[in-house]
């Protein structure tokens, strides 16, 4: 007996998107500052989590051009490449050896269908968000440790105490940075702590 799939509603799609973006943003995050030691969970809340991706790819444009540039490759090659080259091979003795072509026929018709393409482009979509940022994680923590920390932004606290940091992220309760000289992440309440945060003008050389 064969069950007709459940037509999504645009109200199921938005759900969705909601649960996906969450996830996202609270995977993502908790690797990059679980990499500078810090315990990201503990100073997040849903909507910073729901926001944190597309914050990120709208504020860093080499970012979301080199994971747009890499998403469309991967989506015309699962959708045209792919299915070409496996037509070429499919009659190959040596790959039929290999694979099983019953099996592979079927998921490459699906392919070319665009049967289950929206959750695959997801779930790739979802791992080189997170492998970009993990590398991003691991480029800064090794520059930071090799090289003086240069401040970005200075912080000005309600006791009017000034203090000159490099910015690591922010989210809508507390801003990550570091101190030159330290090694380490401090974390500080927004609405506690600062009254304003501003941003150094890069000195020309």
């Amino acid at each position: 007996m064969k069950f007709k799939k459940k037509k999504l509603h645009l109200q199921d799609l938005f759900y969705i998107a909601y649960l996906y973006l969450i996830i996202l943003g609270i995977v993502s995050d908790a690797i990059f500052y679980g990499i500078f030691g810090v315990s990201y969970l503990n100073y997040t809340t849903i909507l910073d989590a729901l926001i944190s991706p597309i914050s990120l790819l709208t504020n860093n444009w080499k970012l979301a051009l080199t994971l747009a540039v890499m998403f469309t490759l991967l989506y015309v090659y699962l959708t045209k490449w792919a299915p070409k080259l496996y037509k070429k091979l499919r009659v190959k003795k040596w790959y039929q050896k290999i694979y099983n072509i019953e099996k592979w026929d079927k998921r490459y018709a699906d392919l070319e269908e665009k049967k289950n393409l929206i959750p695959g482009m997801m779930f790739l979509f979802f791992l080189l968000f997170v492998a970009m940022r993990t590398g991003l994680g691991f480029g800064l923590k090794h520059k930071y440790q090799e090289k003086e920390i240069i401040p970005n932004y200075t912080l000005v606290f309600k006791d009017n105490q000034h203090l000159n940091v490099r910015k690591i992220g922010q989210n809508s309760a507390y801003f990550f940075y570091f101190i030159p000289g330290e090694k380490v992440i401090t974390a500080t309440p927004i609405s506690d702590n600062l009254k304003q945060i501003k941003v150094l003008e890069k000195k020309k050389k």
